[in-house]
């Protein structure tokens, strides 16, 4: 019983601290609103918390494990897929956990963790682990793709690069243009296309 109203406070600072940095920003944030918001004194705040960086590297830990895993089911789920289907459900997952966490991702991905920062170390680190993950997994099914004959050999090494970087660029479009607000899903078929034209074979079709 103690373990699980430990998991509840946890859960429920997690989600304060989300949305209070989200409108106040990583360094606006204050940790008095935050335990307010979630219903806990400051104490017990700064018991699980040591001060903002951690809470901050905390909330990036239990966030990344969701698109981590959500990509990993998509990828067992469709194991036998060909490569374009298999890359879809890598971007399914990861816009999917972007929309549903959009605002604090907005400031957490392009912002206020970038290299200038001093401060947040423990968080940026948490940020790249999440990436590196990620980029692992694409880089993994590059390597079959180039196997499968879905990919040009030559571009092997690179095409995980590629792949991530245009991810990357569709998911800072999508939060920090207005105008690009909710898209990213919808053009996922695009980013494909575009990937397959530069680095595919004759053997990569679009699938249904």
């Amino acid at each position: 019983m103690r373990e699980r109203i430990r998991e509840t406070t946890i859960d429920a600072i997690l989600a304060a601290a989300e949305e209070v940095f989200a409108d106040a920003g990583l360094h606006g944030a204050r940790m008095d609103t935050i335990a307010a918001k979630a219903g806990v004194s400051v104490g017990t705040l700064y018991n699980h918390c040591e001060d903002r960086e951690a809470l901050v590297a905390g909330l990036l830990t239990a966030r990344r494990r969701e698109p981590v895993g959500q990509i990993d089911a998509a990828l067992q789920t469709g194991a036998h897929a060909p490569l374009r289907t298999r890359l879809r459900a890598i971007l399914d997952a990861f816009s999917a956990h972007c929309e549903a966490h959009r605002k604090f991702v907005n400031i957490a991905l392009p912002h206020e963790l970038g290299s200038h920062h001093r401060s947040f170390a423990q968080a940026r680190a948490k940020k790249l682990d999440t990436m590196r993950e990620i980029q692992s997994r694409i880089e993994e099914q590059m390597k079959r793709g180039v196997k499968e004959g879905a990919l040009r050999p030559e571009l092997g090494e690179l095409a995980g690069t590629f792949f991530l970087g245009m991810l990357r660029a569709l998911i800072l479009r999508d939060l920090t243009l207005e105008a690009g607000a909710g898209t990213m899903a919808a053009d996922v078929e695009r980013l494909l296309d575009t990937f397959f034209a530069g680095a595919g074979t004759g053997a990569a079709r679009r699938s249904p």
